[in-house]
């Protein structure tokens, strides 16, 4: 990594005007209308960024990601505080890359390269490699008023990683495509890390990115309430989300059986069983706070009843929250015409969760695997860790594997 600052902001503030119904004239839609209702976009933004960085800038509609972005990029101006960028910039934001509608695409390459510094001869020896990352080259000819806006931007894409420049800024860039091209997307801007280029990638689905940063920053409301590792971060952004929306889930991370019974879907005709899921709990066995630390034991507890003529089976199924399975495990349940009041503990080893927000699901199936009941996304839990900071690149669980470790010997019995 370089050293060195690449961007310095302090006190930066954005503040929008909200136009007045009764302004109607036409000089009043050029210019703020300073009698209607302000808004800070941004408020006392204090940030470094260091050369060579890659930072995630999350946080929910509204918090002024895009704004921050539009600023470094020199598109509007802060209202206050200071704004220094040391180096070339290259830049991708919500309103794209600016192309001239009326021009093909093809046409929109040379006039990007032209407008970032390039020379007729480098546009040229990139355009094939251009092309390729757009992946439409059918369409390369047709004026761009026609593409899609997924074309767009991915066009827009495939021309800034391929302007060489100091600074990268790229706003939701992964959220059009399909995963081949978001697949491609993360590999060219791994390919711009290893350059020690300085990158800033605003982005609502923090987890496809938290592997390639340094660092994250979440937005809130204008303001910048959290800058740590990614992974501390993300939490972080999940735990403020958690506040807005309603959460099944209570302070005792306790769900009782109403909450159940309106969760409870049945898949097939269940002959004569059934099955009642009463109340499901998850905590450390070890002391009664409210959070719950994967570096402690994990016990989920689930009490339920049923009938059934035949075996089934129990299934917890744990899942990220973007709806990704992580860990499914079974419990083979006997059949029994009458069993009420069971209690069931499935009981997690410390640190085999690492400090993440899960979700949690109790499925019922036959022995063959066939879904007959299913409850979905019965609790949210934000896993913490007391002990250890978890590294970006250990993901969402640890799996116990055996090191067997061999030496090698000659035939005299030396160590080679």
């Amino acid at each position: 990594m370089k050293s060195g600052k690449a961007i310095i902001i302090k006190g930066l503030s954005k503040e929008y005007y909200k136009k007045d119904s009764s302004t109607s004239g036409f000089f009043d839609k050029l210019r703020p209308n300073k009698s209607g209702q302000s808004f800070f976009a941004l408020k006392d933004i204090n940030l470094e960024i260091n050369r060579g960085e890659v930072i995630g800038i999350i946080g929910s509609n509204g918090a002024g990601k895009s704004t921050l972005l539009k600023i470094l990029a020199e598109v509007t101006p802060p209202t206050s505080g200071s704004v220094e960028v040391f180096g070339k910039v290259a830049s991708i934001l919500e309103i794209g890359i600016g192309f001239q509608p009326e021009l093909s695409g093809y046409e929109n390459i040379f006039l990007s390269g032209k407008l970032y510094g390039l020379t007729k001869k480098q546009i040229i020896s990139k355009l094939d490699k251009i092309i390729e990352m757009f992946g439409f080259p059918d369409f390369i000819n047709t004026e761009v008023k026609h593409y899609s806006s997924g074309m767009y931007m991915r066009l827009a894409f495939s021309i800034i990683i391929n302007i060489e420049a100091d600074i990268y800024l790229f706003d939701e860039i992964l959220s059009v495509g399909d995963s081949v091209f978001q697949g491609r997307a993360l590999k060219e801007i791994e390919k711009l890390r290893e350059t020690s280029a300085t990158i800033c990638i605003v982005t609502h689905t923090p987890k496809i990115i938290y592997h390639l940063c340094d660092r994250m920053i979440l937005l809130d409301k204008g303001s910048l309430i959290f800058n740590e590792d990614p992974n501390s971060t993300i939490i972080e952004y999940q735990k403020a989300s958690s506040l807005k929306q309603s959460e099944v889930i209570s302070k005792n991370n306790f769900v009782d059986v109403n909450t159940l019974s309106n969760l409870k879907r049945c898949f097939i005709d269940l002959n004569g069983a059934s099955f009642d899921l009463l109340n499901f709990k998850i905590y450390n066995p070890d002391h009664n706070e409210e959070k719950i630390c994967g570096d402690k034991e994990i016990t989920v507890e689930l009490n339920f009843s049923y009938i059934s003529s035949q075996d089934f089976r129990l299934i917890l199924l744990i899942q990220d929250q973007y709806g990704t399975a992580i860990v499914t495990h079974f419990a083979e349940i006997e059949k029994s015409q009458v069993k009420n009041d069971v209690n069931l503990l499935m009981i997690f080893p410390e640190n085999s969760l690492n400090a993440s927000r899960f979700v949690f699901d109790v499925l019922i199936s036959d022995t063959n695997n066939k879904i007959i009941i299913g409850y979905r996304n019965i609790t949210k839990v934000d896993i913490t860790n007391d002990t250890n900071k978890i590294s970006r690149f250990m993901g969402y669980v640890n799996i116990p594997v055996k090191n067997i470790v061999s030496v090698n010997k000659n035939k005299n019995g030396n160590t080679i």
